[in-house]
C-alpha cells in the first residue's frame, strides 16, 4: 500500500514534492496501488518510485522523471507521457491504451512496441522473434501478424484478435488467451504450456505439434476444422463434455489440465495420468486399476469409491480435502516408493504385515542373543571353577609360591 505521507505531499503539488524529494534523496517514494488519476504531475521527480498497480489514468506525466521506477501493472490509460523519462523502469503489464507518447519519451523499445500495438499504430505486422513477454495486450489487433518464434510468455492477450496469425514456434507459456479470436491461427510447434484458452475462438485453428501441457481448454470453442493432436482433443472433450462411464483404458492424459472433469464410473485402467491436474475432479467409482498417477494433482478429489488396485501414486499432490479409502479397497493399493502422505492412508494394510515381520525378526534376534549370553556365562563359570579348585588345592602355599607353581603349570 502507498505511503500516506508521500500521498499527502504529492497532493500539495509537484513543486512541494520535488523540494521534499530533493532533501530526502535516500527515500523510496511509495505510491503502490494509489489512485493518482487525473492529477497534474508534469515535471515531477518519481525516480525509483514504487508505482506498482497505481492508477494513473488521464494523469499528466509529461516531462516527469521515472527512471528505474516500478510501474508493474499500473494503469496509464489516457495518461500524457510526452517527454517523460522511463529509462530502466519496470513497465510489465502496464496499460498503454490511449496514452500519449512522443519521440522524446524515453522508453524501452519493447514497451514502445506494446504501446504501438494496443493503439493500432503499427503498419507492418512482422513481429517474428519479438519479445512481448509480460505485456498487457488486451484486445490488441494482431490479426494476420507474423509472430513466429515470438516470446509472449505470460502475456495478457485477453480478447485479442489473433485470427490468421502465424505463431510457428512462438512461446506462449502461461499466456492469457481468454476470449481471444484464434480462428485460422497457426500454432504448429508453439509452446502453450499452462496457457489459458477459456472462451477462445479456435475455429480452424492449427494446433498440430503444439505443446499444450497444463493448458486450460475449458470452454474453448472448437470446430470440425480445428486441427489438434488426438491427445489434446481428448483433453478438450473431457473437460467440456465429461467422461462419465467412458472407456479411457490405456489413454495418455499425462501433463493434462483436467481440473474439475467428471470421470464418474469411467474406465481408466492402465491410463497415463502422470503429473495431470485432477484437482476437484469427480472420480467416483472410476476404475483406476494400474493407472499411472505419479506426480498428479489430486487436491480435493474423493477416491473413496474408486478402484485403485495397482495404481501408482508416487509424489501425488494432495491436500486435506483429498480422500483415499482406508478400508478394504485400500488393501490392494500399490504405491511405488510410497510418499509419506500416502503411507499414513494405507497404514491399516501395511502395519499388519510389517508388525508380523518385525515380531519374527525380533524373536530370531532374541534367540541368538540368549544363546550367546549362555555361552559367555558358561566360559566365565568354567574359569571361576578352575580358579577356585586351584586355590583350594594350594591354600597352604604362600602367594609367591602359588604364583610360581601356577607359572610352572603353564609351562
Amino acid at each position: 500500500m502507498a505511503n500516506l505521507e508521500h500521498l499527502a505531499l504529492v497532493k500539495q503539488g509537484v513543486d512541494a514534492w520535488n523540494e521534499w524529494y530533493k532533501q530526502h534523496q535516500k527515500a523510496t517514494p511509495d505510491f503502490s496501488q494509489a489512485n493518482l488519476s487525473n492529477l497534474n504531475l508534469s515535471g515531477i521527480n518519481l525516480n525509483r518510485a514504487n508505482l506498482k498497480q497505481a492508477n494513473l489514468a488521464n494523469t499528466d506525466l509529461s516531462k516527469s522523471l521515472l527512471v528505474n521506477a516500478n510501474l508493474e501493472r499500473a494503469n496509464l490509460l489516457g495518461a500524457n507521457l510526452t517527454d517523460a523519462n522511463f529509462k530502466g523502469a519496470n513497465l510489465d503489464y502496464v496499460i498503454f491504451f490511449q496514452t500519449m507518447i512522443n519521440r522524446q519519451t524515453a522508453i524501452a523499445s519493447k514497451n514502445l512496441k506494446v504501446y504501438e500495438i494496443v493503439n493500432n499504430k503499427v503498419t507492418n505486422k512482422n513481429f517474428a522473434g519479438i519479445d512481448l513477454s509480460n505485456s498487457h495486450l488486451f484486445r490488441a489487433d494482431l490479426s494476420h501478424a507474423d509472430l513466429s518464434k515470438a516470446k509472449l510468455v505470460n502475456a495478457n492477450l485477453n480478447s485479442a484478435n489473433l485470427s490468421n496469425a502465424y505463431l510457428y514456434k512462438a512461446d506462449l507459456t502461461g499466456a492469457n488467451l481468454q476470449n481471444a479470436d484464434l480462428s485460422n491461427a497457426y500454432f504448429s510447434q508453439a509452446n502453450l504450456t499452462s496457457a489459458y484458452l477459456g472462451g477462445a475462438l479456435c475455429y480452424g485453428t492449427y494446433f498440430k505439434d503444439a505443446d499444450l501441457k497444463f493448458a486450460n481448454l475449458k470452454t474453448a470453442k472448437f470446430s470440425p476444422k480445428t486441427m489438434i493432436d488426438l491427445k489434446w482433443y481428448s483433453v478438450w472433450e473431457i473437460v467440456n463434455q465429461g467422461a462419465v462411464k467412458k472407456n479411457l483404458s490405456g489413454v495418455d492424459l499425462s501433463n493434462a489440465n483436467l481440473q474439475g472433469a467428471n470421470f464418474e464410473e469411467a474406465n481408466l485402467t492402465n491410463a497415463k495420468l502422470n503429473h495431470a491436474i485432477l484437482c476437484h475432479s469427480n472420480l467416483n467409482r472410476a476404475n483406476l486399476t494400474n493407472t499411472e498417477l505419479v506426480g498428479a494433482n489430486i487436491c480435493g478429489v474423493d477416491l473413496n469409491q474408486a478402484n485403485l488396485k495397482g495404481a501408482k501414486l508416487k509424489s501425488v499432490i494432495s491436500d486435506r480435502r483429498t480422500q483415499l479409502s482406508v478400508g478394504e479397497s485400500a488393501n490392494n493399493l500399490i504405491v511405488q516408493e510410497k510418499p509419506a502422505a500416502i503411507a499414513s492412508i494405507s497404514a491399516p494394510h501395511t502395519t499388519t504385515t510389517r508388525s508380523t515381520n518385525q515380531t519374527n525378526l525380533a524373536q530370531t534376534k532374541s534367540s541368538k542373543n540368549i544363546i550367546g549370553i549362555l555361552l559367555f556365562l558358561a566360559i566365565i563359570a568354567s574359569i571361576i571353577t578352575a580358579g577356585f579348585i586351584f586355590f583350594n588345592q594350594n591354600l597352604n602355599y604362600p602367594w609367591q609360591e602359588r604364583l610360581q607353581l601356577w607359572q610352572e603349570k603353564l609351562k
